[in-house]
C-alpha cells in the first residue's frame, strides 16, 4: 500500500507543475492517427507509440507522456 500511496503523490506533484496539459486531437474519420510519445520537453527520446490504422486495428507500445506528437494521413478512398 505504501507504494501506491507514493505513486498518488508523485502523480499529483506533476499534475501540479509545469504547463497545463494541452488536449490530444482525436483521430478523424477517414484517417490513420498516429501519436509518438517522447520522454521529455527536448522531443529527443522516443519512449510510446500509438497508430490507429484505416481498417480500424491498433497498435500500441511503450508508454504514454504529456510530450506527445499527433500525425493524422488521409485514408484512401
Amino acid at each position: 500500500m505504501a507504494g501506491v500511496a507514493v505513486l498518488a503523490s508523485t502523480l499529483a506533484a506533476v499534475g501540479l507543475s509545469g504547463a497545463p496539459a494541452q488536449a490530444i486531437p482525436a483521430c478523424k474519420a477517414g484517417y490513420q492517427c498516429s501519436r509518438t510519445y517522447y520522454a521529455d520537453s527536448a522531443w529527443t527520446v522516443v519512449v510510446g507509440g500509438f497508430t490507429r490504422f484505416c481498417d480500424g486495428s491498433l497498435d500500441q507500445w511503450g508508454e504514454t507522456t504529456r510530450y506527445v506528437e499527433t500525425t493524422q494521413v488521409q485514408c484512401p478512398r
